[in-house]
């Protein structure tokens, strides 16, 4: 279905694990003639700490990278502009957007909740369409407009995995905040269950994972051996998955917004653990298929291994794709 053809579109995303690429490729799928930048001008590792440090310390460097952009593509003609999270993107440079394409659609996405994204409140009114992951964000902003995450089609199966099962539980994903100290409960308690893990600790270098060791307690006895610092591609995980029984999925403790990765699991009919409770709110929440834990009292639910998985209904599947939510991001059916 050619829902974009001929479609001009400026998009703008973080690196986060291959998924802009995804969604640029899907737009193109769809028709649409897609120029992709970073929304990043930073991408080392040690620049990115800093900035967390001080958020306007490369400043300058952003309007001179987002400037030699705008020199690229200022005779261009764009039906849209897609920014995702804009946490980098300076007020500054999306005025000048707006002046050299005064007819485009501007549409704005949060993957993260607004208290996540330094200064990002003073740049939602200019954006003609903002839309958020965060189900109490909208609740509270009301030119928000509520859209949950996608799963992509390396994560869509038709029917229900058959496959051998080599894991019992399955986790991958960046160490932040208390993630930490809650897979090493879980292993623990995994371990005396003898179930079969699979864990992927990432972290963005060995520099943070001595970072680390030097200001978070729960680090102190942490061993280097424990971490991944290669990230690994969606297809690799997919994979893993389809040989896995029930995956696992630790929020931010300050978000409320449900990341990628229950959202994947609709995909791919798989069983998840979470311990993001808002998931109760959501149309596709079955408890037969998503077991919530306490992050604060961690207790792996044994009988919840035992249950079959229920399978979705079709409207859910496609409400979830990656397909839907290019249509819903930019208003295609408003």
């Amino acid at each position: 279905m050619m829902i974009l053809k001929d479609k001009r579109i400026l998009f703008f995303a973080p690196a986060f694990f291959g998924y802009e690429k995804k969604i640029a490729e899907k737009m193109r799928e769809l028709g649409a003639i897609v120029d992709f930048f970073d929304e990043r001008s930073i991408t080392k590792t040690f620049e990115k700490a800093l900035l967390k440090i001080h958020p306007l310390i490369f400043y300058r460097k952003t309007i001179r990278y987002y400037n030699d952009i705008i020199k690229k593509i200022s005779n261009n003609k764009y039906d849209y502009i897609l920014v995702i999270k804009c946490e980098m993107m300076p007020k500054k440079i999306i005025k000048k957007l707006r002046q050299l394409f005064p007819s485009a659609v501007f549409s704005l996405y949060l993957y993260d909740s607004l208290r996540n994204i330094k200064g990002i409140s003073s740049k939602l009114s200019m954006f003609d369409r903002v839309l958020s992951f965060d189900l109490k964000d909208t609740e509270e902003n009301k030119n928000l407009i509520f859209r949950p995450n996608f799963f992509m089609d390396d994560y869509k199966r038709d029917a229900l995995n058959e496959d051998e099962t080599l894991y019992d539980l399955f986790f991958v994903g960046t160490i932040h905040s208390d993630r930490y100290r809650i897979i090493k409960e879980i292993k623990s308690q995994a371990d005396k269950k003898g179930y079969k893990c699979f864990f992927y600790c990432y972290l963005q270098s060995q520099f943070v994972y001595y970072l680390y060791k030097l200001t978070k307690k729960e680090f102190k006895g942490a061993r280097k051996e424990e971490f991944k610092f290669d990230k690994i591609g969606s297809s690799d995980i997919a994979k893993i998955i389809d040989k896995t029984k029930v995956v696992l999925d630790i929020q931010h403790p300050k978000q409320t917004g449900l990341t990628m990765r229950p959202i994947e699991m609709i995909g791919m009919n798989k069983k998840l653990i979470t311990t993001n409770e808002s998931i109760k709110n959501y149309d596709f929440y079955n408890s037969n298929n998503i077991a919530i834990i306490d992050r604060n009292h961690i207790e792996i639910p044994q009988d919840f291994f035992e249950k079959p998985f229920q399978k979705y209904n079709d409207e859910i599947y496609y409400k979830y794709s990656l397909e839907k939510w290019i249509i819903d991001v930019l208003g295609l059916e408003d």
